[in-house]
């Protein structure tokens, strides 16, 4: 297993994920320009983001170790949430952007760490 590459696999899923639950506001999504979602469609999201975050502790936690992983995964989501959130009103399309690349590297990285 290559731990610099789950590190960075585990912060890909949870800026992916933190995205994800961040445009669940209907306000946001209004200010976004993105349509109205149905419920059932905006509870798949809202658990495709939770599940993405899961995968991204699971992933600290490998990479690290139980003790540290626990420690550092709250300090990297905290400050990638910081980041999203700080970013959003200012960049909006980079924001996506970097989400939707996040999304496709998130899964990558994990499986290149596992697989060294």
């Amino acid at each position: 297993m290559n731990a610099p590459l789950m590190a960075a696999g585990s912060a890909f899923a949870a800026w992916a994920g933190l995205a994800v639950l961040c445009f669940q506001s209907s306000s946001q999504r209004r200010r976004m320009g993105l349509r109205e979602q149905s419920g059932r469609e905006r509870w798949r999201f809202i658990l495709a983001g939770a599940a993405l975050i899961a995968i991204s502790l699971v992933a600290a936690v490998v990479a690290d170790g139980t003790r540290f992983g626990l420690l550092l995964w709250p300090c990297q989501t905290g400050m990638l949430g910081v980041a999203l959130i700080c970013l959003l009103p200012f960049a909006r399309s980079a924001v996506t952007a970097s989400a939707r690349l996040a999304a496709l590297l998130a899964p990558l990285s994990l499986a290149a760490a596992s697989w060294m």
